[in-house]
């Protein structure tokens, strides 16, 4: 009997994995980078025998180097669905699957999750893809078994492993503005041993920009006259460790050590806009670490097993709000340096049992998180007088309890019905609330420590899904989910440097979201189809407040009401010669906000994405493909009242690559060929036409 522990990975023979629509494409170097981490996958379907995915799909590291998508925020948008956007301020990346951005779409690395305690400003950008084996991406169902959240989906990083006595490749990539000056490095490593019953691995990754360059059709604003994007460098470090036992072909246990170091500047932004309103930021860290067991243990020859992952996580964050454009002064009350040093723990226990000889599988999880928030800010008192706010303190614990059912009453149905229970317990949540000023000057202590009142949250979510096997090739499905997400300690309590004022008293989001699709394979044309709606109610979102008692106005997060998202997906390759395959997908997108207090930004209402592969001779590939964004509601960086209409952008790419032998690889590509100027944020233009250069080889 075939395992019912079944991922992303069946959806390949459907055509709803993009691995489907890059079959059998590329050079033959592409063809060993190592075994997907089964530990490290989630299941995100209907498990069973031929089960297709449940509208989600699988980027493997073949598509991540087919189109050289170097870091997370650039792969996933190879997906239908699948869009980002920019907190220019702050230099970091969203992802928003269907609408639903960074907050209501959870990101896990092997399972385990990656959340920022107090805000959980994911930046995206931050995460290569080098030693990835695998990205599973889920839109509308998320099983209940996987953990909590996942309002609109969910996002799965899975690591390689090895599979061989020895293995091993490296990289080392080159960049260049379209002027042809340098601008950073990109390299990495992967090297290990599997033996009989154990293995032992590790890699590391490096991705350095001096800066980047702006289109020519650039037009000169406030504080960025083109050319060389002020500001733009960034650097990261990454180190994955992994060692595990495999006593038998069903059982595995595993010891995973993760570490990380970034550090970026931030661009200015680039509209005309008063001084008072600059942002003049710089992260000298962003740092993360990572210490997690997986184990997988048999209890029949059936299939069934039990799962076990516990985790423990450090995030440490530096801020520096500096004065002026020349970083070099912080004397004013506004400058300060503000420090995050987090804490996580956590875990979950996952028991699936196979029962009536495989027609019907019962799994039941229970999830547990511990955060901890520890921030300190460093600024002025009294101008010029620095001196150092005390450690502020947020801590929550987050429990889960998941139950699923998966009924096979023929080989060609699948039939999931689920429930999970989600609870939020509060524990603290500190502040530093600043003394109003006397006649210009704040007096000491400059401030008092306040304890926010803190309150449980509770949210039940039940689960349908449907999928029936038409044909060996074909399948169609349809969805009923409904979903929570409990607001952040961020959301609720943050004062965003004095622009906000905070909500206690906010309610829980919760999304109901409808799916159906189909998809086929007809010999080599892979066809896919999605059509889906999501309403999200008591949708948490910063909204102008009028305080009689302050006299001003303040941002606050308010629950507004009713936000739909409605949409379909579209997607399909095929080969047309033997050296010759071509695909596309598209994506519609409709949001709105009922009862119109905000408006819904940052997601295009179009989104294109199409490729040909060529292979003229033996070991040469030439890959060109095209990204198209329609128009999208932005909000104006000078005024946070008024929204517009952003314009469309086309992208065009190109990638030559050739296997000078079966042990290395020489690529040579050019990103925005057409040079084309464009922005996602107001204030923040995209970068112009790129060049870059990879070499790699296998040991």
């Amino acid at each position: 009997m075939k395992s019912t522990d079944r991922t992303l990975r069946p959806a390949c023979r459907a055509g709803t994995s993009l691995a489907a629509l890059l079959f059998s494409m590329g050079p033959a170097f592409a063809d060993d980078i190592g075994k997907v981490f089964n530990l490290g996958q989630v299941t995100v379907q209907a498990p069973g025998p031929d089960s297709a995915s449940l509208g989600g799909t699988t980027i493997t590291q073949d598509d991540i180097r087919q189109f050289n998508r170097e870091t997370l925020d650039k792969a996933v948008t190879l997906v239908p669905g699948v869009s980002t956007s920019l907190a220019g301020g702050r230099n970091e990346t969203n992802i928003w699957i269907r609408g639903f951005d960074r907050w209501r779409v959870p990101l896990s690395i092997d399972g385990i999750p990656i959340y920022l305690p107090y805000d959980n400003r994911v930046d995206f950008g931050r995460f290569a893809t080098a030693d990835v084996s695998e990205i599973q991406v889920t839109k509308s169902f998320t099983s209940v078994i996987d953990g909590p959240g996942a309002l609109g989906g969910a996002i799965n990083l899975v690591s390689r492993q090895v599979t061989r006595p020895f293995e091993g490749d490296a990289r080392v990539g080159a960049s260049f503005d379209q002027n042809g000056a340098y601008n950073g490095i990109v390299t990495d490593i992967f090297a290990g041993s599997k033996q009989d019953n154990w293995y032992i691995q590790g890699s590391g990754t490096e991705n350095y920009r001096s800066h980047w360059r702006l289109s020519d059709d650039f037009k000169p604003g406030s504080f960025e006259n083109g050319g060389n994007r002020d500001h733009s460098g960034s650097q990261d470090y990454k180190v994955n460790f992994k060692v595990g036992y495999t006593p038998n072909a069903t059982d595995e246990y595993s010891i995973n050590v993760i570490h990380q170091e970034g550090d970026k500047d931030t661009p200015f932004q680039d509209t005309r806009l008063p001084a008072s309103q600059a942002k003049f930021w710089t992260w000298p860290d962003w740092d993360k670490q990572s210490v997690y067991w997986l184990s997988k243990t048999a209890i029949d020859d059936l299939g069934s097993y039990v799962k076990i992952r516990a985790y423990y996580d450090r995030f440490y964050n530096v801020l520096d709000i500096w004065d002026n454009a020349n970083f070099n002064t912080m004397k004013s009350t506004s400058a300060q340096i503000s420090t995050y040093d987090d804490r996580a723990a956590g875990g979950s226990v996952e028991l699936s049992k196979v029962l009536l000889g495989g027609m019907d599988v019962v799994r039941t999880a229970f999830h547990y998180r511990w955060d901890q928030h520890n921030s300190q800010a460093q600024t002025n008192g009294n101008p010029g007088q620095w001196y150092k706010q005390p450690w502020l303190e947020d801590a929550e614990n987050t429990y889960s309890v998941a139950f699923e059912n998966i009924f096979h009453p023929s080989q060609a149905w699948d039939i999931t019905l689920g429930a999970s229970y989600d609870y939020r317990q509060m524990l603290k949540a500190d502040d530093w609330n600043t003394l109003p000023a006397i006649k210009g000057v704040v007096p000491a202590p400059y401030g008092i420590l306040v304890n926010y009142p803190t309150a449980d949250k509770r949210a039940v979510n039940p689960e349908l899904a449907v999928a029936y096997h038409y044909s060996g090739t074909g399948v169609v499905h349809a969805s009923l989910s409904e979903r929570t997400r409990f607001p952040t300690l961020f959301e609720m309590f943050s004062s965003r440097f004095g622009t906000s004022t905070g909500n206690p008293t906010l309610r829980p989001e919760k999304s109901v979201n409808w799916e159906t699709g189909i998809a086929d394979t007809l010999g080599s044309t892979h066809l896919g189809a999605n059509v889906f709606y999501s309403r999200m109610m008591d949708a948490i979102e910063p909204v102008s407040v009028y305080f009689p008692s302050l006299g001003k106005s303040y941002n606050q997060n308010r629950n507004i009401g009713t936000e739909n998202h409605a949409g379909f997906e579209l997607e399909a390759s095929t080969r047309i010669l033997p050296t010759l395959d071509v695909g596309a997908n598209y994506s519609y997108l409709m949001r709105q906000v009922l009862n119109h207090v905000a408006v819904a930004t940052d997601t295009p209402r179009h989104h294109v994405f199409g490729y040909v592969d060529w292979r003229p001779l033996e070991g040469l590939s030439v890959v060109p493909s095209v990204e198209f964004n329609g128009k999208r509601w932005l909000q104006s960086a000078a005024n946070m009242n008024t929204y517009y209409r952003g314009a469309d952008a086309a992208v065009a790419n190109i990638k030559i690559a050739y296997d000078i032998t079966k042990a290395i690889n020489i690529e040579v590509g050019l990103n925005n060929i057409f040079d084309t100027n464009y922005q996602i944020e107001d204030g923040y233009n995209a970068e112009g036409r790129n060049i870059f250069t990879n070499l790699r080889v296998k040991f």
